[in-house]
């Protein structure tokens, strides 16, 4: 997945592809971007250039379009492969400053900037709340008889313009807050929070199916976007690292369960602290990548573009009437 931008948006959004492209340029010798190309594409269609054995950048040419994708920043561009200058003349604008352009912005910026001015909840006109849960883990099916046990909860929420609330929800608050997003009058936002979140949590507090159902109903579910839109499951960690880069702070859920068993046993606070941490940080990536939909409204995967209006995003956000049933859920936990 890569965050596709024209040539006038690389000069308005930080991104390192024009660097690399001038590491390659110079590597192969050559002087313009017409010279460049030119050695490229003489006996091949596709090239792969490396850094210290990874990824760096790839160029491809399909049918009369150039594809040029940062590997490292995700970030891809497309041009006429017979219209070069726009590309040329910022390569040239680089050579010339030899650093970043300071107007140029973060995606993550960009987003904030958006967020402050109120437009993501004018776009949904709802309110809505985006949360994760932490808990231990489980293998088969999440049901009323077979869910694990809960350790935390962390939620984000825009509470009026320019400004979002985190708030910790620890196992004794648990109930009292299932009670709020049954009774909340917008929308519930987290990353497969339908087949595993939303059930975990009301059953934790020995609730049933019917309040699962209430909390499903007014869940928009990234996870489950993303399968509809592209017919591929999707890490949560791969589309914010992809779309917005920022990662989780640790490398699996195993590591949360290590540590709330150390957690346990020490009542060490500064261990409760990185768990607290890990699942705000989730919440976090989970709100930058609803943003990053809602305003540019579309992703890119395998050189193919898809887009959408926001009622296609809630539309696809909400699986099939019958897989809303949580009795007949598989559970995807593994895919965050």
């Amino acid at each position: 997945m890569y965050k596709k931008f024209t040539i006038d948006q690389l000069t308005t959004i930080q991104n390192n592809l024009i660097p690399h492209l001038y590491t390659v340029i110079q590597r192969e010798k050559c002087q313009w971007v017409n010279d460049f190309f030119k050695i490229v594409f003489r006996n091949w269609h596709e090239v792969m250039y490396f850094d210290r054995g990874n990824p760096l950048l790839n160029i491809q040419l399909i049918d009369n379009d150039i594809y040029i994708t940062d590997e490292v920043d995700n970030i891809q561009i497309q041009i006429p492969a017979n219209d070069k200058s726009s590309l040329n003349r910022i390569m040239i604008r680089f050579i010339s400053k030899k650093q970043r352009q300071i107007w140029q912005r973060s995606i993550e910026q960009i987003l904030m900037d958006t967020f402050v001015e109120w437009k993501f909840f004018s776009a949904l006109w709802k309110p809505y709340i985006v949360y994760d849960i932490e808990t231990a883990l489980i293998s088969g099916e999440v049901n009323e008889k077979n869910f694990p046990e809960y350790y935390l909860w962390f939620s984000m929420e825009e509470i009026e313009a320019g400004k979002m609330q985190y708030s910790c929800i620890m196992m004794e608050d648990l109930k009292d807050f299932v009670q709020k997003l049954i009774d909340f009058d917008g929308y519930i936002i987290w990353y497969n929070q339908i087949y595993f979140d939303n059930p975990v949590s009301v059953y934790n507090v020995w609730l049933t199916n019917d309040e699962v159902k209430i909390l499903n109903e007014k869940s928009l579910d990234l996870y489950v976007f993303f399968q509809q839109l592209t017919w591929r499951r999707m890490w949560l960690n791969k589309v914010s690292d992809s779309l917005v880069s920022v990662s989780k702070t640790l490398d699996s859920w195993a590591d949360v369960e290590s540590l709330w068993k150390q957690w346990k046993e020490s009542n060490d606070k500064k261990i409760l602290k990185k768990i607290q941490e890990y699942c705000k940080n989730d919440v976090r990536m989970t709100a930058l990548v609803l943003m990053y939909l809602l305003h540019f409204k579309k992703v890119d995967l395998d050189n193919e573009e898809y887009t959408f209006d926001i009622d296609k995003f809630i539309e696809l956000s909400r699986p099939m009437e019958k897989k809303t049933d949580v009795t007949n859920a598989v559970n995807w936990s593994l895919f965050v």
